[in-house]
């Protein structure tokens, strides 16, 4: 018995003696883990990056055009002179992103375009004539930034696309590029909003400013071992101001629902030969669903910048009107068409009509066939496009 109980006293000792140094082991506290949150103020898709209150978007879309026919920007001749395909594959890579702060939202916006594209070449003989020699196409990589701007409170710094085309809003959902105004430039702008009225005005870099240089060079294309022609050196044109002075672009506008208007006026700066003067456009769009439409009456001086539907001399001025109208057949097929006729000024008017269909094969994945139509002095030509999207 005595030994018994030694055994089960001892026993517990032991076990009162674990308990005690149980207690003093420190459990350490688990790691807090900061789940991504929606960002559901900055818009869809927003996230805010762990650890700020800065709100991301990463988006974009890869898409793939083939062209086909003899109409503008459609198909593409080779070197024999035969009609063939122009193909384009391009991947856009955009960043967003906003952040909430005492002046209102603070937003960033990136846009990167990748892509393999068919363009046209043409060799020429040098002298005013510029006579084409050879034409044929390449397929050629292809890189550009798109957008890098910041937004706040109105004001946008950064590379953008013209006030002159965005403020009054793009043309008709097409491939095909109707002329309604330039593109891309470097821009420091201002909207201001206020309930259905916003007003706004820009000043604007252009693109580029070069100058045509004809440099003599051999070539020997039949490997006969006598030269054949000559090669012009790159560099036409351009919009770029050419001193300190920005061009500038001014408009209005009232949004009333299912019937909106804005009008804009550029003022191109340059003061060269053939260059500078004004142009304008006012536009107005009427929606009740599932139809919507839209007309842009456009007028300007033929040597401005921002006249980019102008025809005959430098001297004269040039009228257009360009209108589309879409009706959403059902959630996932659109029909779409758009017509522009542009004055002639000496050289005959222009004409192009486009019609197309854009059918979400699943949401996020687009299919879009589409026909080109001009007619223009003593020609009529006609083309189209194919135009698979995945956007995410």
């Amino acid at each position: 018995m005595k030994i018994k109980s030694l055994l089960l006293g001892s026993a517990a000792a032991m076990m009162a003696v674990s308990t005690a140094q149980a207690a003093d082991i420190i459990i350490p506290e688990p790691e807090v883990v900061e789940y991504v949150r929606v960002c559901d103020a900055a818009g869809t898709g927003f996230f805010y990056i762990p650890g700020t209150e800065t709100c991301l978007r990463i988006h974009g879309y890869v898409r793939y055009d083939i062209g086909f026919g003899d109409a503008p920007q459609t198909g593409v001749t080779d070197a024999t002179g035969n009609e063939t395909w122009r193909k384009r594959a391009r991947a856009s890579f955009r960043v967003s992103t906003w952040a909430d702060t005492e002046l209102g939202p603070l937003r960033t916006y990136v846009e990167t375009r990748w892509q393999r594209d068919t363009n046209t070449v043409t060799v020429v003989a040098p002298g005013a004539a510029a006579t084409p020699v050879f034409t044929g196409y390449e397929n050629a990589g292809e890189f550009e930034i798109n957008f890098a701007y910041i937004d706040l409170a109105g004001l946008r710094i950064g590379k953008d696309e013209s006030f002159f085309s965005t403020f009054t809003g793009y043309g008709a959902p097409t491939n095909y590029t109707f002329a309604y105004g330039p593109f891309d430039t470097n821009l420091i702008s201002y909207t201001f909003t206020g309930g259905a009225f916003s007003a706004g005005i820009s000043l604007e870099q252009g693109n580029n400013s070069v100058t045509t240089q004809w440099t003599q060079v051999a070539l020997d294309a039949n490997g006969d071992g006598t030269p054949d022609a000559v090669q012009f050196a790159t560099g036409i044109g351009g919009w770029g101001i050419d001193d300190y002075v920005p061009h500038i672009v001014a408009g209005a506008g009232y949004d009333g629902g299912a019937f909106n208007i804005r009008g804009v006026i550029g003022y191109d700066t340059r003061n060269g030969a053939g260059q500078g003067g004004w142009s304008g456009k006012i536009r107005g769009d009427v929606s009740f669903d599932p139809f919507s439409a839209f007309v842009m009456l456009m007028y300007g001086e033929n040597s401005s910048a921002y006249t980019t539907w102008r025809r005959g001399a430098v001297g004269a001025e040039t009228f257009s009107v360009l209108g589309g109208a879409s009706f959403a057949a059902t959630e996932a097929l659109d029909v779409n068409l758009a017509v522009q006729w542009q004055e002639g000024n000496g050289v005959g008017d222009l004409w192009t009509v486009v019609g197309n269909v854009d059918y979400d094969i699943v949401p996020g994945f687009q299919f879009r066939p589409e026909i080109v139509y001009q007619n223009g002095p003593g020609a009529d030509t006609i083309g189209g496009f194919v135009r698979f999207e995945r956007s995410f």
